[in-house]
């Protein structure tokens, strides 16, 4: 007669169980979606490159330029002190390979030397829908690596036509400071990048400064600063370097006044 091992309903269940589990362990559990890719440096660092310096030629005037320069000048220096050690990390990090972190996060990790210090660059980017995803950009000394501060956050849309993007002051003082706004037309070769000064309890706090570029203009780069009490409107050519400035509040008339490509006072032509 032949003998048959008779197995309990409750250890056939169990063992069904581990199987299913196995199994399961086995596949991959998160797929990723869409990996984003980066926008470029253009959507965060504005260019202030066009008014850099300032002419100091004797003999020839440069009133319209100069006073176009001083007011650049101080959204320049907001914008390198709070973003001079972050634009510097992005850019490092534009070249470099993403780690997929599950839950459609990837992470991209680089070391950089920045003013004699070494620095670790840690962003992140995590899918919103299928339309945006978000981004957070920290950085810490390779000697603290994990004491890294939050220097910008904020959305991009996967087919960079736009984003946001909050900017923090600096590890003494993690205070927003500036509220970034960024769109591009790729067709039209056009873009707009605006600048918010946030920062609390400062004089110009609300303030703001946009640069605009379209290759059809004669002049194809602007820039509009709204501050507290005026506005001022800086029109230039990038190629040429030549421009000219109009603020009623300042010239006491709403007419144009400009410089050439030498940056020297000139009537304006007709355009």
């Amino acid at each position: 007669m032949k003998k048959y091992s008779v197995i309990s309903k409750p250890i056939v269940f169990l063992l069904v169980i581990s199987m299913i589990m196995f199994n399961t362990s086995c596949k991959k559990k998160d797929k990723p979606g869409e990996e984003p890719e980066l926008p470029p440096k253009e959507s965060l660092i504005m260019d202030f490159s066009d008014f850099d310096s300032r002419p100091d030629q004797k003999g020839t005037t440069y009133n319209n330029f100069v006073y176009s320069f001083l007011n650049v000048a101080f959204w320049s220096t907001i914008s390198a002190g709070s973003l001079a050690l972050p634009a510097a990390a992005y850019g490092s990090l534009l070249s470099q390979d993403a780690s997929y972190l599950g839950d459609n996060t990837w992470e991209w990790k680089y070391n950089f030397t920045f003013d004699q210090e070494d620095y670790i660059a840690t962003l992140t980017a995590k899918r919103l829908n299928n339309e945006e995803f978000s981004m957070e950009m920290v950085v810490a000394e390779e000697s603290s690596p994990t004491a890294g501060f939050k220097w910008f956050d904020g959305i991009v849309r996967y087919d960079h036509t736009s984003a946001s993007w909050n900017v923090y002051k600096n590890p003494a003082s993690p205070v927003k400071i500036i509220e970034v706004d960024w769109t591009k037309n790729y067709e039209e070769n056009t873009s707009s990048l605006t600048y918010v000064y946030v920062e609390p309890g400062q004089g110009e706090t609300g303030s703001s400064i946009t640069l605009g570029k379209d290759p059809s203009l004669d002049y194809n780069a602007w820039y509009t600063i709204d501050l507290s009490a005026e506005t001022i409107d800086i029109q230039w050519d990038m190629i040429t370097k030549a421009g000219r400035v109009r603020n009623e509040d300042y010239f006491q008339d709403t007419d144009w006044h400009c410089w050439d490509a030498n940056l020297a006072d000139i009537e304006c032509p007709v355009l």
